[in-house]
């Protein structure tokens, strides 16, 4: 059995870096996982073998800032690159920045970028990331993932309207110095630009077309691998970048996914040695192939729960919501449907992200419920119904995405829900493209989500639901929980931030707007002549450094 125990993220303060070299240079490959290993069984990797994977369904987007789900960040990480890049070991190391200083007062960052080009095979300039960084966060593209860039100095009240571009302080000193400036001191911030809403724009071509990403013929990039061909909601297919900086620890010759939304034909493909990897299998043979050996399992900083609308009735009521949470028997879901070794969810934050002192956040803050406490389930319903003079519970539509794995937890819920509290919820399923644009425009009542971290901090997960934040989905809004995140983004002594972010999760967790099901693992498979891989707890996963052996 392959389950690795015991992970943990990288404190923030460990994040903090005065000064760091050796990107951008062939020299630098050896220290990259891949590196001068050979994949097994077979000995010599085979440079011009092709992985085959599933992406499962068409990416929403990919233009960085837009394409801010897990479809899409998985081919964004192969085709583009950022300013650094997490290694093996998690840790953000150099790659389109060479070097960076950090100011005495951990406000301003100065990247210093290598020698690369672009897949036209124009130069990557500081000027690219500059256009890419200030185009996040201007308000007439709405994109998605603007919150995350709100760490620099100004990036918000231009977003917000409140303010002009030339407010937001990120600028191209020359074609190869980038200059940024925080609002405050962020010891994570080098982890939170290897996500793909930071990956440089080719600012030309973004200008002239700003449709460039829904193409392969338009879409410039300059990762480790270049898009040759996009047949939408059938394929993508990627080859290796010869122009890119770091091309030598590149071991296979692309990339070429296909887009099988069902589980049992994904396995099948699998055994029949279509696919070379896969990143889940059928619930049902999950724990058979963990025993096995034949699947592996890795946690990841990652919590499976459903969104409560509390612009939407009966879930207007925290009563009403908190008697949805209670009532799941989640070690029941996980023993007999999941099967991955999951831990259920009592809480928001979840494990794997580490307080300054090296504990646990998760562990120091504890559990906010008991979990399948059917009578206060019971309880909170009849005292909600009361409150708001309903002798019969409004109608539930709990939605999830096409997947057979969400279709049987939703199931699962619907008879919970049946049996324990005695209330009929109406199961609803939409493709993934039309599911995220309704959720993410309020419209869905009770709504699945996975919610990964984007970055190693549990403030991650208490920004999304403070009033108006585009990752709330469900019209939460408490004054008090408000304040208390803006004072925590403001906070420079960890101790004392990470005593706030316990009282908001606590005061969240009070209003319960979620129902958390359980902390997510990955079950993954992969052929025996694959190698290097590289899947991170908080992160995208990387196949920079994939190999196939020779058979």
């Amino acid at each position: 059995m392959h389950l690795r125990r015991g992970w943990k993220v990288l404190s923030t303060s460990a994040l903090l870096l005065a000064l760091m070299v050796s990107g951008c240079s062939q020299s630098a490959a050896p220290s990259q996982p891949g590196s001068g290993q050979t994949a097994q069984p077979g000995g010599e990797a085979d440079t011009t073998a092709k992985l085959r994977l599933n992406l499962r369904t068409e990416p929403p987007s990919l233009d960085p800032p837009k394409g801010y789900d897990s479809v899409s960040n998985e081919v964004l990480n192969a085709i583009m690159e950022g300013l650094v890049r997490l290694d093996k070991d998690h840790k953000p190391q150099p790659a389109m920045a060479e070097t960076w200083t950090v100011s005495d007062d951990g406000k301003t960052y100065t990247f210093t970028l290598c020698d690369s080009k672009w897949s036209n095979g124009d130069p990557v300039t500081a000027h690219d990331f500059e256009y890419a960084w200030k185009r996040i966060v201007d308000p007439k593209n709405a994109f998605p993932s603007a919150f995350l860039a709100y760490f620099i100095d100004g990036a918000e009240a231009f977003n917000k309207g409140e303010g002009s571009i030339d407010d937001v302080k990120v600028k191209a000193l020359d074609d190869k110095t980038l200059e940024v400036q925080l609002k405050a001191p962020t010891g994570f911030f080098l982890n939170i630009v290897t996500q793909p809403t930071f990956f440089p724009v080719h600012k030309k071509t973004a200008e002239r077309n700003p449709n460039f990403a829904a193409e392969a013929s338009t879409l410039i990039t300059n990762g480790p691998f270049k898009m040759t061909e996009w047949v939408h909601d059938q394929t993508v297919k990627v080859e290796k970048n010869e122009g890119y900086w770091d091309k030598d620890s590149v071991k296979i010759a692309g990339i070429d996914w296909v887009m099988v939304n069902d589980e049992n034909t994904q396995y099948q493909l699998y055994k029949t040695g279509q696919l070379d990897a896969v990143q889940s299998v059928p619930n049902d043979l999950k724990k058979q192939l963990i025993d096995s050996g034949e699947a592996s399992v890795m946690p990841e900083a990652s919590v499976y729960y459903y969104r409560m609308n509390t612009a939407m009735p009966p879930f207007t009521n925290a009563n009403i919501r908190k008697a949805f949470a209670l009532a799941i028997d989640r070690k029941a879901i996980i023993d007999n449907v999941t099967q991955g070794g999951e831990r259920p969810a009592l809480a928001h934050v979840p494990i794997g992200l580490l307080e300054p002192d090296g504990r646990d956040f998760r562990e120091v803050g504890g559990d906010y419920f008991q979990d399948n406490d059917v009578e206060q389930a019971k309880a909170l319903l009849k005292k909600g119904m009361e409150e708001e003079g309903w002798a019969t519970l409004p109608p539930v539509t709990l939605t999830y995405n096409t997947s057979d794995a969400h279709k049987a937890i939703a199931q699962v819920l619907q008879e919970m829900y049946r049996k324990n509290l005695g209330v009929d919820v109406k199961l609803a399923n939409k493709e993934w493209n039309v599911f995220l644009e309704e959720q993410r425009a309020r419209k869905l009542q009770f709504s699945r989500s996975t919610i990964p971290a984007d970055y190693a901090d549990p403030y991650n997960f208490l920004e999304l639901y403070t009033t108006d934040h585009p990752g709330n989905r469900v019209n939460y809004s408490n004054k008090a929980y408000d304040e208390l995140v803006q004072k925590i983004r403001s906070t420079a002594d960890e101790t004392e931030r990470f005593r706030l972010m316990h009282e908001a999760e606590k005061l969240f967790m009070e209003d319960m707007p979620i129902v958390p099901i359980y902390f997510r693992t990955v079950v993954y498979m992969e052929q025996p002549n694959v190698k290097g891989i590289v899947r991170h707890a908080v992160g995208t996963i990387d196949y920079k450094w994939a190999e196939i052996a020779k058979q």
